[in-house]
């Protein structure tokens, strides 16, 4: 992830890495690590080391300045994006990436407190809490970045949330309130199916199963849409979105006619679902 940078910041820096060049008559053998004076210098020559991919000895330097200035921004958010880079290399669900995802969030929970509050970081903390099952951490930060960004993706993040923390009634708030306000988004198919997943989970299965029926409908409506004005329409994210929200509708639907022995409709989801997952 990329955190923008102040043209200021971006002028400083290139000042600094050439004030920090060897001068002919001084030229020295150059060390892996440098004695370093300030905050300024330890992070630009972090900064750099990070993006020739040298990451141990850039975590040095950057954690230096961290020391030198706890509440300095950019080295923060540099190890924040360095150790998740590190992450997203280890194989899935390995310690390795775990422990990586660890530190990751140590810096950007960090950078969050000290008032950062750009999408980006969000959807990063999010997606990094997600990975950890911090399910409580991920709903404050969906909370904060939908908050920040009242928009279609941060409403589903915090549908999501609440539905992690078994909080099903703010969930239902929430979906009901994003099936209103972005009925043109691309997660309209997704508000549907978490919104009768709630409703399920109090015991209110008509209402979930009318949820369930009017989300598929809108689903059927977009596909039918993106068909008309797209040859190569099944390759968009979009069609597969829509796809994935309607085959779990079409197997929460499932569950719910076979235990309310509704023959007649489950004979019906099944044909569904055969066709939406051939």
């Amino acid at each position: 992830m990329r955190f923008p940078r102040r043209t200021a910041l971006t002028l400083f820096i290139g000042a600094l890495i050439g004030s920090c060049g060897p001068k002919p008559e001084t030229t020295k053998a150059p060390s892996s690590i440098p004695v370093l004076d300030t905050k300024e210098t330890a992070f630009v020559r972090g900064h750099q080391l990070y993006l020739r991919q040298q990451l141990d000895s850039a975590a040095i330097l950057l954690k230096r300045a961290v020391s030198l200035d706890p509440a300095y921004r950019e080295p923060i958010a540099d190890l924040g994006a360095l150790y998740y880079d590190l992450g997203v290399r280890e194989p899935e669900k390995s310690r390795g990436r775990l422990d990586n995802f660890k530190r990751s969030l140590t810096y950007y929970a960090k950078l969050d407190s000290l008032g950062a509050n750009d999408s980006d970081l969000y959807e990063r903390l999010s997606e990094i809490c997600s990975t950890l099952e911090e399910h409580k951490l991920y709903l404050r930060y969906a909370k904060k970045n939908q908050e920040a960004y009242p928009y279609d993706r941060q409403y589903l993040n915090l549908i999501l949330g609440y539905l992690n923390v078994n909080d099903y009634a703010n969930a239902v708030i929430i979906a009901k309130d994003a099936t209103e306000k972005f009925k043109e988004s691309p997660y309209i198919g997704s508000y549907y199916r978490q919104l009768g997943r709630a409703y399920m989970k109090v015991d209110r299965d008509q209402t979930a199963e009318r949820s369930f029926d009017v989300g598929l409908k809108i689903i059927d409506v977009r596909i039918a849409a993106l068909k008309k004005n797209n040859k190569e329409y099944t390759s968009s994210e979009e069609y597969r979105r829509l796809m994935d929200d309607k085959v779990g509708i079409l197997i929460s639907l499932k569950g719910l006619h076979q235990r309310y022995r509704a023959f007649d409709k489950l004979e019906r989801v099944e044909r569904q679902l055969k066709e939406a997952t051939q």
